[in-house]
């Protein structure tokens, strides 16, 4: 029988505790399956910063779980905008709302100007007028693209969404210090460099296959000569990794103004906003 090598069984055994890690942060999925009988006894702290390599993938997990469902609700003769509601609430279940939370949180700090009121806000459980006006309008966003996305598009589109929109609230700790001491900021930091290069490499490639399979798996085929620009991989793969590059630039600039660094509600404010970008972006492939 063949012996498994030390540097085998470690190199797996940090992959299932990295992998766990990922999944019970971004969602609500139960993890003790993914972890060795000695993994689950362990008391010390979960290797989080290591393990957002994975974090992406996650997403795109979750994206490929919404598709699917809205994919499903349309093929049961369920109409487009309900069947779009219906997988988003499926995906809030799936995710315990972990992103849009971050998002009500920094829309409510909007409410003052002093930066300590601001954190202390952020940390309030109570939502607030903007908290509810931010999170109405990202599912509003993402409901009609979804609604608007072909019904075979769907699980591809929303994977591209979910995966780009986890690489981009990576790159907020990369650019910016720890708004507090504690917390899930400090946590991440520093920012191990392995994790974040194989995290943003998994996303530039997956991006380019998914993308690739958007276009290449369009129905009714389009005609060369009457194909949009962006039906081309090259400016389609520009145009969704440049929406989820906005949306990080303008979270970053407006953490760094309002809070002089990130938190975790920054991350998930980055997150869905990212995430509602490339879905409006996606759009564009499919209206002729």
């Amino acid at each position: 029988m063949t012996r498994t090598s030390p540097f085998a069984e470690s190199l797996f055994s940090r992959i299932r505790l990295d992998l766990a890690c990922g999944i019970g942060l971004l969602t609500r999925l139960p993890i003790n399956g993914l972890l060795s009988a000695r993994q689950r006894a362990q008391s010390g702290p979960w290797p989080l910063a290591r393990s957002l390599w994975c974090w992406p993938l996650v997403g795109g997990a979750v994206g490929a779980f919404t598709g699917s469902m809205a994919w499903g609700l349309e093929a049961l003769h369920v109409a487009a905008l309900p069947a779009a509601g219906l997988a988003l609430a499926a995906q809030s279940a799936l995710t315990g709302a972990f992103h849009e939370d971050g998002l009500a949180d920094m829309a409510d700090s909007y409410g003052t100007h002093a930066r300590e009121r601001k954190l202390e806000i952020m940390r309030d459980s109570r939502i607030g007028s903007y908290g509810v006006l931010a999170l109405c309008l990202s599912l509003l966003v993402r409901a009609g693209a979804i609604a608007a996305i072909p019904a075979p598009a769907l699980v591809g589109g929303l994977a591209l969404a979910g995966l780009l929109s986890r690489a981009t609230l990576l790159w907020l700790p990369r650019l910016l210090p720890p708004a507090r001491p504690d917390g899930l900021a400090r946590s991440l930091t520093p920012l191990p460099r392995g994790a974040f290069a194989v995290a943003q490499s998994f996303a530039f490639l997956l991006a380019a296959l998914l993308m690739t399979v958007l276009i290449n798996g369009s129905s009714p085929p389009v005609p060369p000569e009457n194909q949009p620009l962006f039906w081309r991989l090259e400016p389609a793969l520009g145009l969704v990794i440049s929406a989820a590059g906005l949306s990080g630039w303008l979270v970053a600039r407006s953490a760094r103004k309002h809070l002089a660094g990130y938190t975790g509600d920054v991350l998930g404010a980055a997150a869905t906003v990212a995430d509602c970008l490339v879905l409006a972006a996606l759009t564009i492939l499919f209206h002729n």
